[in-house]
């Protein structure tokens, strides 16, 4: 693995487990096994870092949706829908992944936080413009009733903001069982 990346994922952990001001460069670099001014030859800044991170962390839950839209484009709409609920939530128990993301999509470090919604917000557009094809497909086929798009979508992020509360409450097993009681309301409040 290049350094670049080593310091990306020693990063990635330290800033889930620590946060943004709990962790040093100094940190990342002994984590990393490298000296501190090693850094400055991979980013500028711990900011640049950070950024660096957030914003690969924010492409994978977009490569991830895409990935499991496209795996399941044949299958019923509640299938996908279903598959992609799931995709979202291992992604959510990815242990530094899952962390890292929520905490600083709620609270972003001061000095990043204007870049971090800005990262967030085109990220969002994507995520939307896929659950668009989704929602279309599978009101053409017949397959989810009448409401408006808007609704569909605000449904999907607060189903995916309580699994995330949940990951932190409960153990794998707990979660799992929550997670089909959701699914199933989530689904009869859409199926036509």
């Amino acid at each position: 693995m290049h350094t670049r990346d080593k310091l990306k994922q020693t990063a990635l952990a330290l800033f889930a487990q620590h946060g943004y001001e709990g962790t040093s460069l100094a940190q990342i670099a002994a984590e990393t096994g490298i000296k501190k001014p090693s850094i400055y030859n991979h980013f500028p800044n711990k900011a640049a870092l950070f950024l660096a991170i957030f914003e690969e962390v924010e492409s994978g839950i977009v490569a991830l949706i895409d990935d499991s839209l496209t795996r399941s484009h044949d299958l019923p709409t509640r299938e996908r829908l279903e598959r992609l609920i799931r995709s979202c939530a291992t992604f959510i128990r990815r242990e530094h992944q899952g962390v890292f993301y929520k905490r600083y999509l709620l609270f972003p470090p001061t000095d990043v936080a204007t870049q971090v919604a800005a990262i967030s917000n085109d990220n969002e557009r994507r995520i939307n413009a896929h659950l668009h094809v989704l929602f279309e497909d599978g009101r053409q086929a017949g397959e989810l009733r009448a409401l408006p798009e808007a609704q569909f979508i605000a449904a999907f992020y607060c189903l995916m903001d309580g699994l995330f509360a949940e990951n932190f409450y409960y153990d794998a097993d707990t979660f799992e069982r929550r997670l089909e009681g959701a699914w199933a309301v989530f689904w009869a409040g859409l199926e036509a």
